[in-house]
C-alpha cells in the first residue's frame, strides 16, 4: 500500500480540488515529512489554493524500478476518491493536479501519460520542477551546462557530473545494467515517450533553472509535444538557476529569501489556478 506523508490544505475548505506531489532525491532519498518538502508542499497549497498530498513512495536501492512508478499511480487512483478528511470513507475530487521535483517530476510527468480512464475527467494538469525526465543522459545540456568556476557558469550543485555520471545514478534506481534494459521505458524516461503519449498528456507546466545539467530535458520535451500535436505546454526557463531552485524560496535555512524561487511559485499558481474548473 501507498504511504501517505502528509497533506497541506492551508485552511482551504475545497478539498475536492487536490494536488498528488512526488519528492525528488534520485529515487533513493529524501521524505514528505523532510523540512524541504514540507515548506515546498505548504506554499504549493498556499499558491494554488488546494489541497496537497506528498506521497512517501519505496525507494531504491531496497526497490528497484518500477516500484516508484506503481506506488505513483497507485496514488493518482486513490487522490481521486479521497481528501484529506476522507481517507477511508469516499470523497471525489473535482480537480487532480500532479506535481513533483528532479527525480518526484519525472513520476509526474510518468502517471500523467497513462492515467487511469476514471481519472481522466478530473486531471486538469502536470507541473515538473526541473524534472529528471531521460534516465539514458542523453541530451546536449550534459556537455553546454558543465560547471565552470572561472566563468560562474553551469551547474555548480551537480560539479563533475557527466553522461556516464548520470547513467550511473540512473541505474541506482534501474539496477546493474538497467539504463540498457530499462532507460528508454517511457514509466522512468518520459522524455523518450512516443508522441501518442505526449499528445494525450493534460495540460503541462515545465519549470526548470539555465544553469542546470539536465536544462534540455524539459526544454525538449516541450518542442517534443508542441510537435506531438499537445495544445497545453509551456516550459519556463529561469536565468542563473540551478536544479530545485524552488526549495530555495526561504533561503533553504540559510535565512535569505531567493527572489526568483518566490516568483516561480507565483507563477505555478497563476497556471494553477487559470485551469480550474468552474
Amino acid at each position: 500500500p501507498v504511504k501517505p506523508g502528509s497533506t497541506c490544505c492551508e485552511d482551504f475548505p475545497m478539498a475536492w480540488r487536490r494536488m498528488l506531489f512526488f519528492h525528488g532525491g534520485s529515487y533513493t532519498v529524501w521524505a514528505p515529512k523532510d523540512a524541504p518538502y514540507r515548506s515546498l508542499c505548504s506554499r504549493l497549497a498556499a499558491v494554488c489554493r488546494l489541497c496537497v498530498l506528498s506521497v512517501d513512495y519505496r525507494m531504491a536501492p531496497e526497490h528497484l524500478f518500477p516500484a516508484a512508478f506503481e506506488d505513483s499511480a497507485a496514488a493518482l487512483r486513490w487522490i481521486a476518491g479521497h481528501g484529506p478528511d476522507s481517507a477511508m470513507e469516499p470523497s471525489p475530487a473535482t480537480d487532480i493536479f500532479v506535481c513533483g521535483d528532479s527525480a518526484g517530476g519525472g513520476l509526474a510527468l510518468a502517471v500523467c501519460m497513462a492515467p487511469p480512464r476514471s481519472v481522466r475527467p478530473m486531471l486538469r494538469g502536470a507541473v515538473g520542477l526541473s524534472p529528471w525526465i531521460d534516465m539514458t543522459a542523453s541530451t546536449p545540456s550534459y556537455e553546454t551546462r558543465q560547471w565552470d568556476p572561472e566563468r560562474g557558469f553551469g551547474d555548480a550543485v551537480n560539479a563533475g557530473t557527466d553522461r556516464k555520471g548520470g547513467q550511473e545514478e540512473a541505474e541506482v534506481y534501474l539496477g546493474r545494467g538497467g539504463v540498457k534494459l530499462h532507460g528508454k521505458d517511457w514509466r522512468v524516461s518520459p522524455f523518450l515517450a512516443l508522441a501518442s503519449k505526449l499528445r494525450n498528456m493534460p495540460p503541462v507546466l515545465l519549470h526548470v533553472g539555465d544553469y542546470e545539467l539536465i536544462l534540455d530535458e524539459s526544454v525538449l520535451l516541450h518542442q517534443k509535444m508542441v510537435k506531438a500535436g499537445h495544445l497545453d505546454t509551456t516550459v519556463c526557463v529561469y536565468p542563473r538557476m540551478w536544479h530545485c531552485f524552488h526549495e530555495y524560496a526561504e533561503g533553504s535555512g540559510l535565512g535569505q529569501t531567493l527572489a526568483v524561487a518566490v516568483r516561480a511559485f507565483q507563477d505555478i499558481g497563476k497556471w494553477v489556478t487559470s485551469r480550474l474548473s468552474a
